[in-house]
């Protein structure tokens, strides 16, 4: 839905816009100032309120999205279906997109799944348009990777999809609610949106599947989520006890969960109707950051335009060394994570192997006792205590092993970039926010990632403990009860032990195994490149000095003859001058910014749009 902006606020905003991007052009960087006027234009004439749905991988972010507009548009599942952004519009049809280079491609089904699951790398954005009345036509939702550490956070703000939300929509987990992990991101998140005060933008938390929760436990969740909050966000929070999966499929039914997704429905209705009153404050709020940004790219380049020649180029090809350099710590992640998985599965297979064997010598040393009613009374408690102290010490082995595993993996990683880019971008002089000019520095707190996913999986094999003993004990049991004769009695047991062992161990491999592959997924999942979009930027900061440089250094078509009775005079470097010109036209850049920041701070806005 597009409106002409002819309010005073409007026209003062994309003027201001407009004069950014005119900074930008000069600074040799026309993308940034057109996706300024872009995006300015967007807030301010389409009247659609963008909303960002956040949260760590399998949270039920696309679940809740489905529910929240009555119709399964994204796919779902138990692993992380995902890996790239996917925007969903009101339309005349539903309908699957991808808007790429050559244009928009209407997508099958699967191929869409393939896309949005980040199976097959994106070239464009990833369009869903629905002919769902659950979505006002004057709202957006934005569903978005999860995000499990600060790498992927800095990945979205440098892309520009946390700057240009206005509302956040965080899930979470209420089985797992906010972690040390969840607080660092949303707080940079909010910084990103601009804070919450007279920025326009909104903060929506829904505590997903609060149906895991018995319901006496949930006040004191509730308690612990505003208690960690309220040093960061003042005042009270809007809080969603939802079910997205059972909304999903059964929105009829009578629940806290799914009516809390029906309120949490209307709430985004009703933001969608201020959609007018809030799309000012919030294209406000971004024209100061990218005013900030513009400043501190002015700053770099007046540094630059002192340096020599060659010094300019050593630092071009060091920023450029250091984001190929990123990407390739990437890959060779991915190929320790491989290398890794296989250490792990070996050792876990070969411990199966040894302690099933054991397992086996000791139950047929015991059938050979002389008393064979005592060992079918005593054996099957034994080799439950048996197994079950080895699933748990194997399940905590498994966890110390899978934890070991991220901390190599993302602390090692952020390490490579955070060196690498700070020293790239130090070096240029970068001062200010932290989300313009350092790199993420990532902290994996203890075990956060593996507790989570090996904390499931040896409550799943508490639960198959029983199973397992069971299978092994009950072939003993039934035939002491049955079989009259003892030499029978040992010949059967001696017989089905065996078989039954590999029965119940087959299916604890699988269950590890299983349990490793999804760390494994996750941690790729979360494997992504930062700041593109500012490597980007620098570059062209620094190529710009080298082309002035070369483009002064090049002789006129037609040289003058050289006179012949005296000698020339010496003339002032060309190269020379043209610096100077240009470092005088950034000295006026840089007040004119300044200048331009004021004004957009100043533009009025009223009380009833800043909510």
């Amino acid at each position: 839905m597009t409106s002409s902006p002819s309010d005073p606020v409007s026209s003062a905003l994309l003027h201001l816009a407009d004069g950014l991007r005119q900074a930008a052009d000069q600074l040799g960087l026309p993308r940034l100032g057109a996706q300024v006027v872009e995006e300015t234009t967007r807030r301010l004439t389409e009247s659609r309120l963008r909303v960002l749905v956040l949260g760590e991988i399998k949270q039920g972010k696309s679940t809740l999205i489905n529910a929240l507009l009555g119709e399964a548009l994204l796919p779902t599942g138990v692993t992380p279906t995902t890996g790239a952004v996917v925007q969903l519009v009101r339309g005349d049809a539903t309908e699957r997109r991808l808007h790429g280079p050559a244009g928009a491609e209407v997508l099958a089904p699967e191929r869409f799944a393939e896309l949005a699951r980040g199976k097959s790398p994106v070239e464009g954005s990833l369009v869903v348009t629905t002919t769902s009345e659950q979505l006002p036509p004057e709202l957006e939702l934005i569903d978005t990777p999860g995000i499990n550490d600060i790498l992927r956070l800095r990945t979205l703000i440098s892309r520009g999809e946390l700057p240009r939300g206005d509302a956040l929509l965080l899930v979470l987990d209420a089985t797992q609610v906010l972690k040390r992990t969840e607080l660092a991101f949303l707080r940079d998140a909010l910084i990103a949106v601009g804070g919450l005060g007279d920025s326009g933008a909104t903060l929506l938390l829904a505590l997903n599947r609060v149906d895991l929760i018995p319901e006496a436990e949930r006040p004191a969740v509730l308690s612990h989520i505003q208690a960690q909050l309220a040093s960061m966000i003042p005042g009270p929070l809007e809080i969603f006890q939802t079910d997205a999966r059972t909304a999903a499929k059964d929105p009829a039914k009578d629940t806290l969960g799914v009516r809390e997704v029906l309120r949490l429905r209307e709430r985004l209705k009703q933001l969608a109707g201020q959609t007018r009153d809030l799309s000012p404050p919030r294209a406000r709020t971004y024209l100061l950051r990218n005013a900030d940004l513009l400043a501190h790219h002015a700053a770099t380049q007046a540094r630059a335009l002192r340096l020599e020649h060659a010094a300019v180029r050593d630092e071009l090809a060091a920023v450029r060394k250091a984001f190929i350099e990123q990407q390739l710590d990437v890959e060779q992640q991915r190929a320790t994570i491989a290398a890794r998985r296989g250490e792990i599965v070996a050792r876990t297979r070969e411990h199966l192997v040894n302690f099933r064997g054991e397992l086996e010598d000791a139950i047929l040393k015991q059938l050979e006792r002389p008393d064979l009613r005592v060992t079918a009374e005593l054996l099957p408690s034994a080799s439950q205590d048996a197994l079950m102290h080895f699933v748990y010490s194997e399940a905590e082995r498994l966890r110390l092993a899978l934890e070991g595993l991220t901390r190599e993996v993302m602390q090692t990683c952020g390490e490579q970039a955070q060196r690498r880019l700070a020293t790239a971008m130090l070096s240029l002089g970068l001062r200010g926010p932290v989300i313009h000019i350092r790199p993420p520095s990532v902290f994996v707190e203890a075990g956060t990632l593996a507790v989570g996913i090996a904390g499931t999986a040896v409550m799943y094999f508490g639960n198959i403990v029983t199973g397992l003993v069971m299978t092994v004990a009950a072939p003993l049991a039934t035939m002491v009860l049955r079989e009259r004769s003892v030499r029978e009695v040992r010949t059967a047991a001696r017989d089905s032990v065996p078989s039954a062992l590999a029965t119940a161990f087959g299916d604890f491999e699988s269950a590890l195994v299983r349990a490793v592959d999804d760390h494994v997924a996750t941690l790729e999942e979360i494997l992504v490149l930062a700041h593109g979009q500012l490597g980007d930027q620098l570059q062209s900061l620094l190529q710009r000095v080298i082309d002035l440089d070369e483009r002064a250094a090049l002789p006129p078509a037609d040289p003058p003859p050289a006179p012949t009775s005296e000698a020339a005079p010496q003339p002032v470097s060309s190269v020379s001058e043209a610096r100077k010109t240009a470092a005088a036209e950034l000295r006026a850049l840089e007040p004119r910014l300044a200048d331009l920041r004021a004004q957009i701070a100043a533009v009025p806005i009223a009380p009833e749009q800043a909510r």
